[in-house]
Parts: structure tokens; sequence; C-alpha cells
């Protein structure tokens, strides 16, 4: 049913579009909406609770295909050949104590931890978070209601988990609920990226099914210019032409929200950034935005359009391709706020501005 939805969403954008003279429709078309996703062990190390290399064999566990930890001669499945900063990896386990994913895995003894107790199903304590710091499992020190939380689970049961980590924001989702089951910002480690493992303690775990989908890091460091008057047309050669610019970056927040850097937020701004290729390819820019936007790439406009509709942002709404040139690009935005959406604007306290002002990108490899 949600499948269904998405893809009734995907053709309205569709028709959009196509109304538009000077978006690249053919672009769009073959743009993924769902991040490729890893879906294999075969190429992953496991490791003994000494630390010694070991093999695993794919056994079958309850009439599913998998993979089974010991806890002792086998404790955890390491990728060491990928790092991920932002991910969601999707798993079945079934686990007898304590079993779960490390990521942004520096070395064995420092990353980032989610384990599940599925002997404790139903309580506070069914799901555990906690940073390990040179080895250090400190669970007594990170406990409810932040780290800790509770879902339906049990022991040596199977149950489907999904955990996304996307701008040090982590959710974690048990049997594919639609709300998580767990919501926290990550502690801080001195990683923001690193390999992902899997690993069981004081007892046997099992997992299958095992897929990670990378999500593309948020662009959120460029350069401003002044507030320009809105209602009016712009094209590049006043971009080429303007000389002031102001550097922007707030690494703690994915959205570009422009009001906070302008005290009457009310007109339009131009936007750029530098993206350096090491050759000549294309990639995938996702993004959304709040009222008119205009792209340019190296001086080429790829897409132009108005929203009349005020609509929650998504960071995947939107997709289209940009065909980089070796060394360095420019990419451009102009970007005027949802004012025009209200008549005259908005009215804050008496005067006519944006409501909302801002938009959300990211790039990511084009694999297909």
């Amino acid at each position: 049913m949600q499948r269904k939805k998405s893809h009734s969403k995907f053709n309205q954008f569709i028709m959009k579009m196509l109304r538009h003279k000077s978006f690249f429709i053919c672009s769009l078309l073959i743009c993924s909406f769902n991040l490729r996703a890893q879906n294999t062990l075969t190429d992953w190390q496991a490791f003994s609770e000494n630390n010694e290399p070991v093999t695993l064999t794919e056994q079958t566990y309850k009439e599913k295909k998998c993979v089974k930890l010991d806890g002792k001669k086998e404790t955890i499945v390491i990728n060491k050949n990928k790092n991920y900063r932002d991910f969601r990896i999707e798993f079945d386990i079934a686990a007898k104590v304590m079993a779960g994913v490390g990521f942004h895995v520096k070395n064995e003894q420092n990353y980032q931890f989610l384990y599940f107790r599925p002997g404790y199903g139903g309580t506070q304590e069914a799901i555990q978070y906690i940073p390990i710091y040179n080895g250090g499992l400190s669970w007594v020190l990170y406990h409810y209601p932040i780290h800790e939380a509770k879902t339906d689970i049990m022991a040596m049961e199977w149950f489907h988990a999904a955990i996304e980590v996307r701008n040090k924001i982590m959710r974690v989702f048990v049997n594919n609920k639609k709300e998580a089951d767990m919501t926290l910002t990550l502690l801080d480690t001195d990683t923001q990226n690193g390999n992902i493992l899997l690993r069981t303690m004081f007892g046997e775990a099992y997992f299958a099914n095992v897929s990670i989908q990378e999500i593309p890091e948020s662009l959120t460091d460029w350069s401003i210019s002044e507030q320009l008057p809105r209602d009016r047309t712009y094209d590049y050669t006043e971009v080429k032409k303007n000389r002031s610019w102001t550097k922007i970056d707030q690494k703690n927040d994915e959205m570009v929200n422009l009001k906070r850097y302008f005290e009457y937020p009310n007109g339009t701004v131009f936007a750029k950034r530098t993206i350096a290729s090491e050759t000549d390819k294309p990639q995938l820019l996702y993004f959304d935005f709040t009222g008119k936007l205009q792209i340019f790439l190296n001086g080429k406009e790829v897409f132009n359009y108005a929203k009349y509709k005020l609509d929650r942002l998504n960071n995947y709404e939107n997709c289209i391709v940009l065909d980089m040139k070796k060394g360095e690009n420019e990419l451009t935005f102009i970007i005027e706020g949802d004012a025009f959406v209200f008549g005259k604007g908005f009215n804050s306290m008496g005067r006519l501005q944006h409501q909302n002002w801002g938009f959300v990108a990211a790039l990511a490899e084009k694999t297909r």
C-alpha cells in the first residue's frame, strides 16, 4: 500500500515537470529513488572473542538461511572494505542474550553499538544503545529513558530490525513499524564514520537478509549572496556579477534554512558551492525545497520549478542527474521562499515575509 502511494506521488511530480520546458525529464526518469543496498556477508570477516579470524558457514535456523555467531568461536563479523557515515541497515535476527550492530567502527575496541536483549522483550531494556570507548561496555552508564527502549521481541525467535543513522540521529524500527521504537542523538566519538559489524555476547545469535543502504551526506556548506528583491526572474549572468558572498555551514541541521541569515526574510538568494570530481561522470542530486528554485551546474540550467503548495520537505523527493566534469564543478541554486503562496507574503506580526525558505540537497553516485 505504501509503495502505491509513493509511486502516485512520483507520477504527480512527473506530470508537473512535463509542464515545465526547462526541466530535463530524461534525467529524472533514470534516477533511482531507492538507494542501492549491499545485501551479502560474503566479503565480511568473522572473529572469535579473542580477536582471532575464523570462517563462517551459511546454515539454516527455523527455515531461514542465515549465519550463526555463537559468542565465543564466532563473536563478530565485520565489513572492513567499506566506511559508512549515514546509512540504513536492515536484517532479520534471532538471539539468545545480547546481539546487534556496531557502526562507525574505528577498530574492534571503539565504535557505536546498538543491540537487542530479546529475553527482556516488552520491557524498557529490550533495546540498548551505548558508545564503546576502548573496549568498555558501559551499559550501566547509559540507560532508560534515553539510551534504552521497549519493544516486543522474544529470545531465539526471528524478528526484523532496521537501524537508520542520519546526521547523528539514530532511529531503530522493529518488525517494520512505521514509528521508530527508539530515536536519539548519538554520543560523540572520535570518528564520524567507519565500518559496520554484527556482534553477539553471552549466547548465540543468527543474522539473515542483511542489507545496507548508504544515505548521501547532506550538502550544508554553501556560499550565499545578500538578499535580493523577489517577484522577478534572475539568471546565471547575475550570479556571476555578484561580488558579495557569505559562507554558511550548519552541520547539525541538514536543512539549509535561509531565514536564519536574514533579519527580514522576504527575498531571493543565490547559493553556490564547488564540487570536485576526479573524472567526467554523472552523479545524482537528491533535493527538496520551498518556494521557487532554479538549479545550475557550471552555468547551465538543469532545474526550474515553483511550488504552490506547502508540503513537508523530503530529502529524496526530487532527483536529477548532474553531468560532472573532471575537476571543479559549480553547483548554483537561485531560491525564493514561499511568500508568493500567501499573495503578498505571510503576515508575521505586521510584516509580510516568507514563512518557509530553504532547501535540502545531497549527492550520490549513479550506480546504474
